[in-house]
């Protein structure tokens, strides 16, 4: 079973470094990370990549929440906590990035969201998504059933309020990062 663990860790440290390496936030940066749950990966993302300061908005995120990842990853690690965290601040505003993982599909109003992230970036800010994608045939995401986008409908609808594609990776099989810069 502990080899089951250390090898699930290792793995999310592997794609913890491939995020970073995409994404290449700095200790002095401001993030937000939108549709965040229960802010696992931010967390573990901040623990051995810190910032300034993380805004993690999601209705479903408590403080209390934050703090059991804090302290899982601390003693999992064993590394220090050194980024200041905000649960749902009431506006967004000076980011220099902001993180959407796996959530971009879930909103229900794509353009309202997307007229809040644009406010919300510092001029040269980027966006970093994680997503499921369809490549052939319109996909519905496994756990809430809605229907996946293709990559080039993502891309059109960022472009659309001024946010410009910098670059795609594959993640795996099924899903892909995508950065686009303000």
């Amino acid at each position: 079973m502990l080899f089951i663990l250390l090898a699930k860790y290792t793995l999310n440290c592997e794609s913890m470094k491939e995020f970073y390496e995409f994404g290449l936030w700095q200790k002095e940066d401001h993030i937000a990370s939108i549709g965040c749950g229960y802010g696992w990966w931010e967390v573990g993302l901040c623990m051995h990549y810190p910032v300034a300061h993380l805004a993690l908005v999601d209705p479903l995120v408590q403080e209390e929440d934050i703090q059991d990842s804090i302290d899982y990853f601390t003693e999992k690690t064993g590394l220090a906590w050194k980024t200041e965290v905000e649960v749902n601040p009431v506006m967004l505003e000076r980011k220099d990035q902001i993180w959407i993982f796996n959530a971009w599909h879930e909103f229900e109003d794509r353009t309202e969201m997307l007229a809040k992230i644009y406010h919300a970036l510092n001029d040269g800010g980027t966006v970093i998504i994680e997503e499921e994608v369809s490549k052939i045939e319109r996909l519905q995401h496994d756990g809430c059933g809605k229907g996946l986008f293709f990559e080039p409908e993502i891309i059109n609808e960022f472009e659309q309020v001024g946010l410009h594609h910098v670059a795609t990776q594959v993640k795996d099989e099924v899903a892909i990062y995508l950065k686009f810069r303000k």
